[in-house]
């Protein structure tokens, strides 16, 4: 009986293991959809912001973000892209952005998934999704600091009149 139980308990720590690294890629395959999705419908801001901010989030010309839309890509699928490009380019520094997304792009179009792309590449989803949501978030917040902006212009704050002069104490 012992030996029946030991043997259920090492398969049931076997299939734990084996399967723990498929439901992470899953989740990652999940969280990274739920991610490319959020940033497609968003539609707070105007293309010519949403190219502004993932030039500046990832330090490439507008004409390489314009370029990708041109192509048909969504909103989300380009973030995740250029994220994807800096993970690779971090990872071989002599890989400059643009050829790794270059290179992103090509398996793309050949129909591989992100999962497969990260695998391949030998990086993992997590940290991508993570500067995909962080690209998302710095959109958000231009476009609050526009809408602030343009609601108060060169906002200043009033001049509050000092307290007036205390007449000095004898002895201090």
């Amino acid at each position: 009986m012992d030996r029946k139980r030991s043997f259920f308990w090492l398969n049931a720590v076997f299939i734990l293991v084996l399967g723990a690294p498929l439901h992470a890629a899953d989740l990652d395959d999940d969280n990274v959809a739920a991610e490319q999705h959020a940033i497609d419908k968003d539609t707070s801001l105007t293309d010519a912001q949403k190219t502004d901010a993932l030039t500046k989030q990832f330090n490439v010309p507008s004409s390489s973000v314009q370029d990708l839309r041109s192509k048909g890509q969504g909103w989300g699928e380009i973030t995740i892209g250029l994220a994807s490009a800096q993970k690779l380019s971090s990872m071989d520094p002599k890989t400059p952005l643009l050829d790794a997304l270059t290179k992103i792009e090509a398996m793309r179009a050949s129909g591989e998934g992100w999962g497969k792309i990260a695998r391949d590449l030998g990086f993992k989803l997590g940290p991508v999704v993570s500067e995909a949501h962080h690209a998302r978030r710095d959109m958000n917040k231009s476009l609050h600091a526009e809408k602030i902006e343009h609601e108060h212009p060169h906002h200043e704050r009033p001049e509050h009149p000092g307290h007036p002069d205390r007449p000095e104490r004898p002895g201090h």
